[in-house]
């Protein structure tokens, strides 16, 4: 997902706004003009400059598009220190897309800005635009929350799978790809880091390694069911294309379907060939070989009304039994890198899918039936268009506790949640709803694989456990040499280990109330806090350091009470250098570094980065 390179190489080609068309055809000159505004766009960092770099990039497009994209595949490689290959791939499959969108913005009416704030945090977050809904009834005065039965089920939750089939063990696992673990054509003979035969922190699932995964969860739970918020298809994204994910895809829900029970599967932005680009219906643009494709695949687990919808864009619901529905949506629809989605930034709810959100649980409501919430990017996550985020809490305030029981995402490949509050202050007794957002299965980046298994009331379908499950990737290049598998455990229960913090009645679900209650906790004891982090991270003690009481910690515990995703205080930041000395050795050194920046930031699955991490 390194589409930042995309969006700051075509904004440079503004390079030929004020030019004679004649010099257009100059294609040398037009490189070398790109290069030194590209410099410049790097190490300036201004909104303004952002603005009407989007404005000349739409110009030069009205003349020849292609133009733009021969420039920036010129470009790429110098600046990005990315090989040909992998700039070439990601310029030509996304950059159309963004073209096109840029060519139907309305660039000098604000559109320029919000772009320049959703994809890089460049220009000032906009206000929130997209209003107040209004919905068929009005919310009951005093909702009621069913009593539990006090009878439990197991339920599985699987995320970002991200099984990388080309995966080689004894390849290099420390190579000069986005991903690596993998045979290139100008691999090296010499190997630094041989990737082991079950996986590496710098690379996605070896097939072994989901199929072992699989292999135990019967050990320890029998889930009545599962659910997977999505991303199967590795992380090459440069390569991605139907020919590649629609068997990726194929072959990863024959495997799962080994367990023997229904899997629930959501759309993730890797899904699509290439990732990330979902049409919609205004934008243009057709996907519905992919929505095929998942229709087949999921129709072993889902009724037919729901593969139908599937068909659509990707969203169903199903019940799984009496009083009980999973609502199924695709939120790529809210993901800032759609670049489909900025065509159109007053479109706030692309191909009505929020109001048919709130179509299916005024029925649930109507019917007394218990909710949960599914998608793959989370409304919280800064990766989700605020607009949409805004639209989606009215929703859950809505409709919560008394419908939408619980909510579960994925993507950030960390295991988090995140909060959503009534109106009014953020307080424990003012907590309506909690968003589970799954750990991944891929150990990519620096996390090890893991899973979750949820205790479930069958009546109130609230969760009273969560229990998280990991193997120790340290130990793999072990594994090879003795022969031995996975040492997959229970990592930690949250009842049990949260609750040493913020005591909950055995009869209580972990509820958002509960949630808030344990935020707190982390706010003033800090072996609560550093326990969350290194559960975060599943235990890799890998990701950066985030202490106690320190601004990190602040902005972690806000992000956790941020359900919508304007309140998160980890704002989109690309953590980039800026200078304003012409020394031009300088300046052109701090581009490279700044671009490499934006690079890392595309190349994980989520737009945050925590002042430590």
């Amino acid at each position: 997902m390194r589409f930042s390179t995309v969006i700051l190489s075509l904004a440079a080609a503004s390079a030929v706004y004020s030019a004679p068309v004649q010099n257009m055809s100059k294609r040398n000159w037009f490189t070398d003009d790109l290069k030194s505004l590209i410099t410049k766009a790097l190490t300036t960092l201004e909104c303004g400059a952002c603005e009407a770099a989007l404005v000349g990039v739409k110009d030069v497009a009205l003349l020849n598009k292609q133009w733009v994209l021969d420039a920036v595949n010129d470009l790429c490689p110098t600046l990005s220190k990315e090989p040909a290959a992998v700039c070439a791939g990601l310029v030509n499959s996304q950059g159309p897309v963004l073209i096109n969108s840029l060519l139907s913005a309305d660039l000098t009416g604000g559109d320029a800005k919000e772009i320049c704030f959703q994809i890089g945090g460049i220009c000032p977050a906009p206000a929130i635009s997209s209003g107040t809904l209004t919905f068929p009834k009005t919310r009951p005065a005093n909702p009621v929350v069913p009593t539990p039965s006090g009878v439990q089920v197991d339920v599985l939750h699987l995320s970002d799978w991200h099984v990388d089939e080309k995966y080689v063990a004894g390849s290099e696992a420390a190579c000069g790809y986005p991903t690596c673990c993998r045979q290139y054509s100008d691999s090296s003979t010499t190997v630094n880091r041989s990737a082991s035969s079950w996986g590496d922190y710098n690379c996605d699932t070896p097939v072994k390694l989901g199929q072992n995964l699989l292999s135990y969860i019967p050990t320890v739970a029998k889930p009545s069911f599962a659910i997977l918020t999505g991303d199967v298809p590795p992380h090459d994204i440069w390569l991605e294309s139907q020919s590649t994910v629609v068997p990726e895809e194929s072959d990863a829900y024959t495997n799962m379907a080994g367990l023997g029970i229904n899997i629930y599967p959501t759309v993730g932005n890797h899904e699509a060939g290439p990732p990330n680009l979902f049409p919609t219906t205004a934008s243009g643009g057709d996907l519905s070989w992919l929505y095929s494709s998942l229709a087949s695949d999921w129709s072993r687990w889902l009724p037919s009304d729901a593969v139908t919808s599937a068909k659509n864009y990707g969203a169903y619901t199903v019940s799984p039994t009496a009083g009980f529905r999973i609502i199924s949506l695709n939120t790529n629809f809210c993901y800032t890198m759609n670049f489909y989605l900025y065509a159109h930034t007053s479109d706030y709810d692309p191909n009505g899918e929020i109001n048919w959100l709130i179509t299916q649980l005024q029925a649930a409501e109507d019917a007394g039936e218990r909710v949960w919430i599914m998608g793959h990017v989370g409304p919280s996550q800064t990766d989700c268009l605020q607009n949409w985020s805004a639209l989606y809490y009215q929703v859950v305030q809505r409709y919560s506790p008394h419908v939408i029981a619980e909510q579960f995402f994925g993507h950030t490949h960390y295991d988090e949640f995140a909060l959503y509050y009534g109106p009014g202050s953020k307080t424990s007794q003012n907590a309506l709803a909690t968003a589970w957002i799954g750990p991944s299965v891929t150990p990519y980046t620096n996390l090890n694989p893991g899973f979750r298994v949820y205790k479930v009331d069958t009546k109130s379908w609230n969760v009273f456990d969560s229990q998280t499950y990991v193997a120790n990737l340290d130990k793999a290049a072990t594994w090879d040499s003795t022969g031995a598998t996975p040492n997959w455990h229970l990592e930690y229960s949250a009842r049990q280990a949260y609750g040493a913090y913020a005591p909950i009645a055995d009869n209580l679900p972990l509820s958002a109330s509960w949630w808030h209650n344990v935020t707190t906790a982390f706010q003033s004891n800090s072996a609560a806090f550093n326990e969350y982090w290194t559960y975060r991270g599943k235990s890799s003690n890998k990701i950066g350091a985030c202490a106690a009481g320190s601004a990190c910690s602040t902005e972690m515990i806000c992000d956790l009470r941020a359900g919508q995703s304007s309140d998160s205080c980890t704002k989109i930041s690309l953590s980039l250098k800026k200078r304003s000395d012409d020394n031009r050795s300088s300046k052109r050194a701090d581009a490279k570094a700044n671009l490499a920046a934006l690079l890392k930031r595309e190349s994980k699955p989520w737009a945050k980065k925590l002042c430590a991490v």
